[in-house]
């Protein structure tokens, strides 16, 4: 069967398996629960937040990117679950392989609608965080998003996150395939993410800790951010996520047994 057709076939069948699941209305909700934090904190106290002479738009970049990059990791690890958890709980890995599609369509297709879904979600973060801003100009006018900003930051610091979380993105991916223990995956998902946290406050090599590159590529995160500069851990976020795509992709190709 041509591999097109079956990819075709294989992401069909995998949105289908949602469709009737809580999966769908969480990469919805999720992204909206720090713009939705952001907006009543503003819309309260941003004649205290915003300080006089500060770009509100930059402010509000700042409160949307810092807590959502410490949050995102967490969502990424549910999202593995969900996308490997329906065949660990019902056992149909075995009835899976018996389809008509090759054991590479069936994992390429499980990759690319879990990327996808990481990177929907993200994009929707950024939009209700710029819808945030605008619906704060309506409401609050006197806190300045009436302020010259580009608007597109926001967008761009977003999808650098996603391409600097795509190193342990794979890791949880491979986790919650290879094991049925969900903890386990889960367990080792926030290891990663508080040892990283504690690493970066001192130890010189923290910023070679996968569950770390998205932090660490948006050091220089503000109004002259530039989406193209301090690539390097997003280039090791990369070739880790390559190498373990890779590895995973190849584990489940040659083995007999499910």
């Amino acid at each position: 069967m041509n591999i097109v057709l079956e990819l075709k076939r294989g992401i069909s069948a995998e949105l289908y398996k949602y469709r009737r699941t809580f999966v769908l209305w969480l990469l919805v909700l999720a992204p909206a629960f720090v713009p939705i934090i952001n907006f009543i904190i503003l819309f309260k106290k941003g004649d205290q937040i915003i300080k006089e002479g500060q770009n509100a738009w930059e402010v509000l970049l700042g409160n949307t990117i810092q807590p959502g990059n410490f949050l995102f990791p967490f969502f990424v690890m549910v999202i593995a679950l969900f996308v490997n958890s329906v065949e660990h709980n019902s056992n149909t890995w075995k009835l899976i392989y018996t389809q008509p599609i090759s054991r590479l369509a069936t994992f390429i297709s499980k990759m690319k609608v879990y990327v996808l879904m990481v990177l929907f979600s993200l994009m929707l973060f950024a939009f209700f965080s710029l819808m945030v801003g605008y619906l704060l100009k309506v409401t609050s006018p006197e806190l300045g998003f009436d302020q010259a900003f580009d608007k597109s930051l926001i967008f761009q610091a977003c999808f650098k996150i996603f391409l600097a979380s795509l190193g342990y993105a794979s890791l949880q991916f491979a986790l919650s395939q290879k094991s049925k223990n969900l903890m386990l995956s889960m367990g080792i998902g926030i290891a990663g993410v508080i040892s990283v946290m504690i690493l970066m406050n001192g130890w010189e090599y923290a910023d070679y800790h996968p569950y770390g590159y998205h932090i660490f590529a948006l050091r220089d995160l503000g109004e002259d951010f530039n989406i193209w500069s301090n690539m390097t851990t997003v280039y090791r976020s990369l070739i880790v996520a390559l190498v373990v795509f890779g590895l995973s992709g190849w584990d489940m190709v040659r083995k007999r047994i499910v």
